[in-house]
């Protein structure tokens, strides 16, 4: 078989147009792309330094401290309240609906990274809360004032005042912390279920600016609280309401041909303003995601949650910019990149894909290239920039493209930490590659040295070259199921002596390539070989063990079958499976084409008989000695390449051990167990010890 090499086929000079000299040495197709964001880098501990630097920020800009008014000192005995005592002000406040957003985002955090200041920052400020509100409801009561963030939590008069902080509530409330969280969940839930504003239907609603407006933000600030609640108290009204009001909303506001929702739906109007406005649809997405996490599986609007969640990513992921950021209206890419909408989305994403929702091969890289553009946006000191400030709902372009960003945005805190710690659950659960300089998840990591690369669907498979060290060479093995059985990890109890192969080398690795039911002949014609022959360089060993598979069809059943001998004839067949034509040459043909191709490679080639088989006859193993075990020594001396005679070595080996239990070494008539397999893995150093005109022996131990 003619291995092809790659060559450049055409040295141009286009690749100068991308501000690139091509210097003839470097296929063009393999020049950098010039990326405008990091692409293809990312770690796990990465993305922890880029949370642990958010955190440090917020931790020291939201203090949970209760003050004197006029003397500015902390009151710690809040016995002591009166009309002047407020919460110390920090740059963000505890109790918004930004703030909710955040609190999930380090629970999520501790999740993800086991790292407990995450969690003791919520527990921290939540026992505030819990602790400091019987005092401010006393405060209220005594003299008709309050703290503004006290008074959103205790008299909710909004949806924004409540959902977001009830939501993460509950979920804290799962670690059954030792204060009353509970009432204050109870205070929240009593208002978003019985004293918002909604349309006739039931539909949350607002009376601002026009009458019965829809806004697209309320899914997320009513919807997942309610869910949550389904989950604490396990009574499925809550579920059944939070799937209505998600189809109530999208019926007015989705649109399927986009895959987008609008912003805002006004009762009165027969034309919507239709701006798809980017951090509303992420409050969308979110919603879906935070229901379907707790939804049960056996809940009947489940399929179809599922599905329009699905709907939703395909249409949002289409208007990924090329720096992996979404515009601040979706589909207008002339206005700004934002922040806060690209982490809801790189979160909501990567948790699909997490979850089982979405395809990794597909969205995975969606999320990938997602956080690595938010990355960006956290500074050195752990302020999120490029978060749009909060937006109301408005009627014209002008509106939403000149709202300003400021790293006070509170909105972009939470789905940063969200989205850092779901990437991570991502890349300890898949295994992202840049193959041909584009990102592509895996399942399995892949450690193929080349830039392009195909994957194995076979499980055990070896990247040839991958674990080469320096400059020390490898000893590749190729063969049949003696060498490798299934995967190389004892499959139904056998074993090949390639698994154990490695035990007896030093210095030098042993990559293992030999594949059950191959031949000399099909491992050439399935493409083993070749990938072998690409990444097999000077010095390396290679080591040839076929005979078992060589008899049989030529062209039907398995068609595996190498001619007989050593000769050069060839003989031509219609492959009964494929009807094309195949020539079919001896055994040791296919035998000299690896040994010649290695060795124009500058490696060192050693022929092996096969492994002898379990068939006995006066206390002696068949010997392969007038076939497969000749022909691969004749082939040997022909070509002045080194032969160990494995077959002999290792049938003697056997017979020393007697007949009852050298039977006990194999699983059948050719393949070992283990005890089998590293008696002929032992055999094989004998083999190879012995040698001359090799320095081999040097990597044995």
């Amino acid at each position: 078989m003619r291995i092809k090499n790659f060559l450049v086929a055409a040295l141009l000079s286009c690749g100068s147009a991308f501000g690139q000299v091509n210097d003839f040495t470097t296929p063009l197709h393999l020049l950098q792309s010039q990326y405008e964001t990091p692409y293809g880098a990312l770690t796990t501990e990465k993305i922890k330094e880029d949370l642990d630097r958010v955190f440090h920020f917020l931790d020291a800009s939201t203090p949970a401290k209760v003050i004197d008014g006029k003397t500015g000192k902390e009151l710690k005995d809040l016995s002591k309240m009166d009309e002047n005592t407020r919460l110390q002000q920090g740059s963000f406040r505890l109790a918004s609906y930004e703030w909710g957003v955040t609190y999930s985002g380090m629970l999520e955090a501790a999740k993800a990274t086991g790292d407990e200041k995450y969690f003791k920052y919520v527990q921290d400020r939540f026992k505030f809360l819990a602790e400091a509100k019987p005092h401010f409801i006393k405060q209220l009561d005594q003299y008709g004032v309050i703290d503004p963030q006290m008074r959103q939590m205790l008299k909710p008069h909004a949806l924004d005042d409540a959902g977001a902080m009830c939501a993460a509530m509950i979920k804290f409330e799962q670690n059954k912390p030792n204060f009353d969280l509970r009432s204050v969940i109870d205070n929240y839930m009593n208002y978003i279920m019985y004293k918002e504003y909604r349309l006739a239907d039931g539909t949350f609603a607002r009376k601002r600016p026009q009458l019965n407006t829809l806004w697209l933000d309320d899914m997320y600030m009513a919807v997942p609280a309610i869910a949550q609640m389904g989950r604490l108290t396990g009574d499925m009204k809550y579920f059944n309401e939070a799937t209505r009001q998600i189809k109530q909303f999208t019926q007015r506001m989705f649109v399927p041909e986009k895959g987008l929702y609008m912003h805002g739906w006004v009762e009165s109007s027969d034309q919507h303003p239709a701006f798809f406005w980017g951090r509303a649809n992420g409050w969308a997405l979110l919603t879906m995601a935070e229901v379907l996490d707790v939804l049960p599986l056996s809940h009947p609007d489940r399929p179809w949650l599922l599905q329009q969640f699905k709907a939703h990513v395909k249409g949002l992921s289409k208007l990924q910019s090329k720096e992996g950021f979404w515009h601040q209206l979706l589909d207008r890419n002339d206005s700004y990149l934002e922040t806060s909408a690209t982490a809801i989305y790189t979160y909501c994403i990567a948790k699909g894909v997490n979850q089982g929702w979405l395809d990794p091969i597909a969205f995975g890289p969606v999320a990938y290239h997602g956080w690595s553009a938010v990355s960006t946006k956290i500074n050195a000191q752990g302020q999120v920039e490029g978060t749009c400030v909060g937006t109301g709902m408005g009627f014209d372009p002008a509106f939403y493209y000149y709202r300003p960003v400021n790293v006070y945005a509170a909105h972009g805190y939470g789905p940063v930490i969200s989205a850092g710690a779901e990437m991570i659950r991502l890349l300890k659960q898949f295994h992202p590659r840049l193959n041909d300089s584009a990102v592509q998840f895996y399942k399995e990591e892949q450690t193929y040295p080349s830039p392009i690369f195909s994957v194995s669907s076979r499980k055990g498979d070896v990247p040839a070259g991958s674990s080469r060290k320096g400059n020390q060479p490898v000893v590749f093995l190729i063969g049949d199921s003696t060498v490798k059985n299934g995967t190389g990890e004892g499959d139904n109890g056998q074993w090949g002596w390639g698994s154990f192969f490695d035990q007896f080398v030093k210095t030098a690795t042993v990559e293992n390539h030999a594949l059950g039911g191959r031949s000399s002949r099909t491992f050439i014609t399935e493409g083993l070989w070749e990938k072998v022959y690409n990444e097999i360089k000077k010095g390396d060993y290679l080591l040839i063990q076929f005979g078992h598979n060589d008899g049989g069809p030529l062209n039907t059943g398995r068609a595996r079958a190498s001619l007989r001998g050593i000769g050069e004839e060839v003989e031509s067949v219609v492959m009964a499976g494929t009807g094309g034509e195949e020539k079919v040459y001896t055994f040791g043909h296919y035998l000299r084409t690896y040994i010649r191709q290695a060795k124009a490679k500058g490696a060192n080639p050693i022929v092996l008989s096969p492994t002898p088989r379990n068939v006995w006859k006066d206390g002696k193993m068949e010997r392969m000695s007038e076939t497969y075990a000749l022909w691969a020594r004749q082939v040997a001396e022909q070509e002045k390449v080194p032969f160990v005679d494995l077959n002999d070595i290792a049938a003697k080996k056997t017979e020393a051990l007697g007949e009852t239990r050298g039977k006990s070494l194999f699983f059948d008539a050719a393949h070992t167990n283990k005890e089998g397999a590293i008696l002929n893995a032992e055999a094989v150093t004998e083999g190879l010890r012995a040698l001359k005109g090799t320095d081999i022996q040097k990597y044995l131990k």
